[in-house]
């Protein structure tokens, strides 16, 4: 064989290998973007082992973040996990594709309050598959509790609200959640507002009840756990997941704790995170495969005895843990879905507003 016959066969064969070689890589990647460990330690893994499709796994650090990179464009993500208001203003933007209920296998099997939830968001429902959801309310250390007021409205917001109570638990330590749209929706809604309002004497008059209990929250924070368990505070407004987290861990370390999770009688917040493809997405084909895999009633139980929070599959309640199954505050049932408040994509001006009141309240030294 001559030199220039080698030469021939040796680049055609470096060039289909490179071709196979790119074409395998091509094929078989999905890149995800979603919260830190909010899925079954062996979520992904069982996904690869049954499709062969390898997930990069990007962890997201914020909503906002999240917004930022979808409306620059060319993310690189094929499935993003949207909370439910910015999954409105993604839409709105152009961000996300109409989902083919057609390639959905398990729609059926929602919930039938997320369904009711999900249809307010008009914009984006069609783009969405909803995944976990929970309420924003009082998480709370019953001993520590019971020890300070025994008598303690647990399932009130005046147990944080009231100045003349939450100055009982200041010494055992109050954290606040650090979201201000979802803390300002629930105090005025307390004090019989728009909980969406951005009227200025509506906020004044919320940013004036934040500033009297301000001198009794030792935190503000989106994960109270460790603090709950290290009992470095004592009562908590958050998220519904907290308490089964920290009743989980408390349980893992052998330690005495009894942790207890109240929705307001007042009303609340309910959120709802989703599932979306964004519009540019490089293999949505294997973003459907991995939102069908999910929602098998089987692997979204796993995902809610590992995150604490409820998904949105009707099927896998059965699976779930007792601790959260059995717990009308966490699986809430029809009267209580009626007090809680959906969230509502605020315009940009409204929004600053909301901020701007937030952060008078968060500087001020009383």
């Amino acid at each position: 064989m001559n030199a220039m016959k080698k030469l021939l066969i040796v680049s055609l064969g470096l060039g289909l290998g490179c071709a196979q070689f790119a074409a395998q890589a091509e094929e078989k990647l999905l890149r995800l973007y979603n919260w830190a460990d909010y899925f079954a330690p062996d979520t992904l893994a069982n996904f690869t082992r049954e499709t062969g499709i390898r997930v990069i796994y990007d962890v997201m650090d914020s909503s906002e973040t999240l917004e930022a990179k979808m409306m620059s464009g060319n993310s690189g993500y094929d499935l993003i996990f949207p909370g439910d208001t910015v999954a409105e203003r993604l839409m709105r933007a152009g961000a996300l594709q109409k989902l083919d209920q057609g390639k959905l296998e398990h729609l059926d099997e929602i919930e039938p309050g997320l369904r009711k939830l999900q249809s307010r968001y008009s914009i984006s429902r069609d783009a969405t598959v909803p995944y976990t959801w929970g309420t924003i309310g009082l998480t709370y250390n019953q001993a520590m509790i019971d020890k300070r007021l025994p008598s303690a409205p647990v399932d009130s917001l005046d147990l944080l609200f009231k100045p003349e109570l939450a100055s009982k638990f200041a010494d055992c330590g109050i954290s606040m959640i650090d979201s201000p749209d979802e803390v300002l929706a629930v105090v005025l809604h307390y004090l019989g507002h728009d909980p969406r309002s951005a009227r200025p004497e509506d906020l004044a008059e919320a940013v004036a009840l934040l500033k009297g209990i301000k001198p009794y929250i030792r935190k503000f924070q989106s994960q109270p756990v460790t603090q709950l368990l290290n009992g470095d505070i004592c009562l908590s407004l958050g998220y519904s997941g907290d308490m089964t987290q920290a009743q989980r861990a408390a349980n893992e370390a052998g330690k005495p704790l009894r942790f207890q999770y109240r929705i307001p009688r007042e009303g609340t917040t309910v959120w709802m995170d989703t599932m979306a493809i964004p519009v540019d997405a490089r293999h949505p084909e294997y973003a459907y495969a991995l939102i069908n895999f999910i929602m098998r009633p089987q692997n979204m139980a796993a995902i809610s005895n590992t995150t604490g929070y409820p998904t949105s599959s009707a099927k896998a309640r059965p699976m779930v843990n007792d601790d959260m199954r059995n717990n009308p505050d966490i699986y809430v049932d029809e009267a209580t879905y009626a007090r809680l408040i959906p969230g509502k994509d605020i315009p940009q001006r409204e929004m600053r507003a909301r901020m701007r009141a937030w952060t008078t309240f968060k500087t001020a030294t009383n």
